[in-house]
């Protein structure tokens, strides 16, 4: 199965694998204790986060105040991000795809790759 959990950065859907959950988590147990951050990354995150499983065709269902949240009616556009993915309306997805097309003409950004 997956996780999901609602984007605290975008009206979309964060979708992982467990693994990289637990991934998530151990770098949230490197925090101080007391970390306000936390708590909220706790609330956002952690305590949203809901794991679903596959079914037998593979498919999983998505509950409905997540779909709500992300403002997904009967299409959505899932997106690639390497280790992770987006769930989003597809008419926001384009909306913020040139946003970062904006923003990345204006800082051009440089990969270093290790060879």
């Amino acid at each position: 199965g997956v996780v999901l959990y609602r984007s605290f950065t975008n009206n979309c859907i964060e979708g992982l694998s467990m693994s990289r959950m637990e991934q998530m988590a151990a770098a949230a147990d490197k925090k101080g204790v007391f970390d306000s951050e936390l708590d909220d990354l706790s609330a956002m995150l952690f305590a949203d986060a809901r794991q679903l499983s596959f079914d037998v065709t593979g498919r999983i269902v998505i509950p409905a105040d997540m779909l709500k949240y992300a403002g997904i009616t009967d299409t959505a556009v899932f997106v690639g991000r390497g280790n992770s993915f987006q769930i989003w309306n597809p008419i926001a997805f384009r909306a913020a795809q040139e946003k970062s097309l904006e923003n990345l003409r204006k800082s051009r950004p440089d990969l270093k790759i290790d060879d």
